[in-house]
């Protein structure tokens, strides 16, 4: 099950990382910095299955744990996308905006210590977005 799972993310990871990257030119790419470097969705996969493990999060705790953070980083990944328009600012307002929305939806299915082990974690991987990105 475990192996599942952490197939079941990897694969949703990749795919959602890479089903966009084909439809750009190589221009829109380099015009594009992602959100998410891949060193950071690396992380991120392996964090999802050692943070849920060290959580205790079993069965549909832990799938509905994964879903909420899958749904929430793809559409992260999305707004610097060239079809979204979104001016600089807008894709930080937009991606706090959407951080905020995540951390209140798993905060309702995780109780206080494994909110507070999330946001430790989570707090780590924004912050290098934040100093790829120039955010303060």
């Amino acid at each position: 099950m475990k192996f599942l799972s952490l197939l079941f993310i990897f694969a949703s990871v990749s795919l959602a990382s890479s089903e966009f990257a084909y439809a750009q030119t190589p221009e829109e790419q380099k015009e594009s910095e992602n959100l998410f470097i891949s060193k950071e969705k690396d992380s991120m996969q392996i964090w999802f299955y050692n943070r849920a493990t060290a959580m205790g999060l079993k069965g549909e705790d832990r799938e509905e744990y994964y879903n909420i953070i899958l749904y929430h980083t793809f559409k992260m990944t999305r707004l610097e996308k060239k079809d979204k328009g979104y001016t600089p600012e807008e894709v930080r307002s937009k991606f706090d905006a959407l951080v905020q929305k995540q951390h209140a939806e798993i905060k309702a299915i995780l109780d206080e210590k494994q909110y507070a082990v999330y946001l430790d974690t989570y707090d780590k991987i924004l912050k290098g977005v934040y100093e790829r990105k120039g955010w303060k």
